[in-house]
C-alpha cells in the first residue's frame, strides 16, 4: 500500500484554521476544502486527522466495497447520549439484526400504508393555513413541517397521536440535536457524573424520552395500533433467538422518530422554501396538480404520477441533503484515489459537497428540477448523488420519505401560492446533525383561487 498523503492546507496556522472555520461554519468550510484541495482532503481538525471525501469512486469505496472497514465513529458516541445503541450509532453483528428487523415496515410494498395519515395530517396542517392566510399571517416552514412529520410518523408508525404534545416533544426533541453537537466546551468534557447543567439536561431529556416511549408501548398493548411497535415488540437476535430488551426497543424507537421526522421535516422545508422563491417551478407543480388530482385528496396510486413532484424532491434534497455529513472511522489502513488513509483517522462524507460538483452538476447552486428528468440521475458515476446515504447503511426510511415529500407538496401546492417572507438566499443553521435552515422560513400564504378549485379541491 502506497503512503501518498492526500491534498490539503499544510502548516500550523492551518489547523488553527481549520478548527476555527469548522466551528464557525462546517458546511462553508467542507465546500471549499473540496474546492481547493480535491475529492479526497486531508484535513487536520485538532488533534483529529480527517479526510473530506467528495470523489464518487472514493465514496463508493468508504460505504459499498469496503464497508466494514469504516465505523460510526467517535462523533456518534454524542448521538447515544439521546438516541442510545439504536441504528443510527451501532455497527456490526448488532446493527444487521436490528436492521433486518425493522426493515420490512420500509419495503416498497409496505410503505402505502402511510398515505391516509399523511393526507389526514396534511389537510389538518392546511385547515389551520387557511385561518393564518385569512388572518394575513405568515407562518413558519421550519416549525410547521416538523409538526407535520411529527403528526404523521407517530400516527403511522406508532399508532399514537402526539398532535396535543408536539409542543413540548418538539423542545425535547431540539435540545437533544443541540446536546449531539460538539460546541468544544469544558463541559462537554466532563465525567457524567458531575451535577453540572449539561449532564442535568441529559437526564432531563433521557428521562422525557423514556417516558415517552413507555406511553407509545402502552397504547400500543392496549389498541395493537402501531406496525413498527409491534415489529420491535416480536424482534429477536437472529443468531441467538434472544428477544430484544427493553432497552433495545427505547433505543430503537426514539431513533427512527428523532431521526425519521427531523430529516423528512429539513427536508419538506426546504423544498417548500424553493417553490415559494421560483414562481416558475410553482406553476409547473400546480399543473401537474391539477391533472393528476383534480382537486382531489392523493391516493397511493397517484405519486408515481406526480413526476414533477418527485423531481422537485430530488432536487431539493441535491441542494439541502438533510443528513448532509456521514462521519466514520477506519479500522485499518486503506487506500482512497491513491491516498492512504490511516487506521484510526476519520473521514467525512458529505453529499451536500458531492452534490455540488460542478463537472458532475452544472450551474450546481442553480435549483433545477429538471436535471432530473428521465435517467439522467442514472448517468452519473455511482454514488455522485446520495442524499440517503449508500450501501448497506441507506437510510432505511428512505423510501417512505420520497413518499411523503411528493404527497405533502402536491397538497400543498393545490390549495396555496407560498411566498417567502424574506429573500431567495437562506443561510444553513450551525449545525452538523441536519441542515436546517438558520432561522426561520417564514411565507405568506395566497389561497388559490376559485377558479383552480372549482376542479373539485377546496378554495
Amino acid at each position: 500500500m502506497t503512503r501518498i498523503k492526500a491534498p490539503g492546507p499544510r502548516g500550523g496556522r492551518s489547523l488553527v484554521r481549520n478548527v476555527v472555520s469548522w466551528r464557525k461554519d462546517p458546511a462553508g468550510f467542507l465546500l471549499a476544502a473540496a474546492q481547493d484541495h480535491g475529492g479526497v482532503a486531508r484535513l487536520q481538525l485538532g488533534p483529529y486527522l480527517t479526510h473530506l471525501v467528495t470523489d464518487p469512486a472514493a465514496v463508493y469505496r468508504v460505504v459499498v466495497e469496503n464497508h466494514r472497514n469504516y465505523t460510526r465513529g467517535r462523533l456518534y458516541e454524542q448521538f447515544k447520549l439521546v438516541m442510545g445503541r439504536g441504528l443510527l450509532t451501532s455497527d456490526g453483528a448488532y446493527w444487521r439484526g436490528h436492521r433486518r428487523g425493522v426493515q420490512p415496515l420500509f419495503l416498497s410494498k409496505a410503505i402505502g400504508a402511510i398515505v391516509p395519515n399523511v393526507v389526514e395530517a396534511t389537510n389538518e396542517m392546511l385547515d389551520r393555513w387557511e385561518r393564518s392566510a385569512a388572518d394575513g399571517e405568515p407562518v413558519d416552514l421550519v416549525a410547521e413541517m416538523l409538526r407535520l412529520t411529527m403528526v404523521t410518523l407517530s400516527r403511522s408508525l406508532f399508532g399514537y397521536d402526539v398532535d396535543d404534545t408536539v409542543p413540548a416533544v418538539k423542545q425535547v426533541v431540539d435540545a437533544g440535536l443541540e446536546l449531539m453537537f460538539m460546541h468544544g466546551m469544558i463541559s462537554e468534557k466532563l465525567p457524567r457524573w458531575v451535577p453540572n447543567a449539561r449532564n442535568r439536561q441529559i437526564r432531563d431529556i433521557q428521562g422525557f424520552l423514556t417516558e415517552f416511549v413507555a406511553t407509545i408501548r402502552d397504547n400500543h398493548s392496549r389498541t395493537g395500533q402501531g406496525p413498527l411497535v409491534e415489529l420491535m415488540e416480536a424482534a429477536v437476535d437472529p443468531e441467538t433467538g434472544r428477544r430484544w430488551t427493553d432497552q433495545e426497543i427505547r433505543d430503537e424507537l426514539i431513533t427512527v422518530y428523532m431521526a425519521g421526522h427531523e430529516t423528512t421535516a429539513t427536508a419538506a422545508a426546504w423544498t417548500l422554501h424553493a417553490i415559494a422563491t421560483h414562481s416558475w417551478i410553482d406553476e409547473e407543480l400546480t399543473g401537474e396538480a391539477q391533472r393528476v388530482l383534480a382537486g382531489r385528496d392523493p391516493v397511493h396510486a397517484d405519486a408515481d404520477q406526480l413526476t414533477f413532484a418527485g423531481m422537485v424532491v430530488q432536487e431539493a434534497l441535491r441542494m439541502y441533503p438533510p443528513i448532509w455529513i456521514y462521519p466514520r472511522d477506519a479500522v485499518d489502513d486503506d487506500e482512497l484515489n491513491g491516498y492512504h488513509i490511516p487506521a484510526g483517522s476519520s473521514v467525512v462524507l458529505s453529499p451536500l459537497v458531492s452534490q455540488r460538483n460542478p463537472e458532475l452538476f452544472p450551474n450546481p447552486h442553480v435549483f433545477d428540477p429538471h436535471r432530473f428528468a428521465g435517467d439522467a440521475v442514472k448517468r452519473l458515476p455511482r454514488l455522485s448523488y446520495y442524499p440517503f446515504g449508500g450501501g448497506p447503511r441507506m437510510c432505511v426510511g428512505n423510501l417512505m420519505a420520497l413518499l411523503e415529500l411528493k404527497l405533502v407538496i402536491s397538497m400543498i401546492t393545490q390549495r396555496f401560492r407560498l411566498e417567502p417572507v424574506s429573500g431567495a438566499q437562506v443561510p444553513y443553521g450551525h449545525s452538523i446533525i441536519s441542515l436546517r435552515p438558520e432561522g426561520e422560513l417564514r411565507v405568506r400564504l395566497r389561497p388559490r383561487t376559485r377558479e383552480l378549485a372549482a376542479a373539485g379541491g377546496r378554495s
